[in-house]
């Protein structure tokens, strides 16, 4: 199954209530595992900041074995939108300028 389609069935399963748009074609591989397919989503919030989200699967995983683990995976991706939508925007505005709670005086 490729990114495309993990994707697409992510999307068919939102809640209603989640707001993330796929990022598509989006092609980073910053991860530190090789070898898994990577699935992006945007959250952005009124104050201008945009979270990247995403997701990886491990290219050894078979249709079946995604298709089973699509309700954790949407889980996970819902949870961190969640918690991007849970901050303030002062902390928004620390993650644009790279500032964290501990180097701010």
């Amino acid at each position: 199954m490729e990114e495309k389609e993990i994707q697409a069935l992510v999307l068919n399963e939102f809640d209603d209530a989640v707001n993330l748009r796929p990022l598509n074609g989006f092609k980073m591989n910053f991860s530190a595992n090789p070898g898994f397919k990577k699935v992006f989503f945007s959250a952005s919030c009124d104050c201008g900041t945009a979270a990247l989200l995403s997701l990886e699967v491990s290219e050894t995983k078979t249709d079946d074995e995604i298709t089973d683990a699509l309700p954790s995976l949407v889980q996970r991706i819902e949870m961190q939108e969640k918690s991007f939508r849970k901050m303030d925007c002062s902390m928004h505005s620390m993650m644009r300028t790279g500032f964290t709670p501990d180097n701010v005086s």
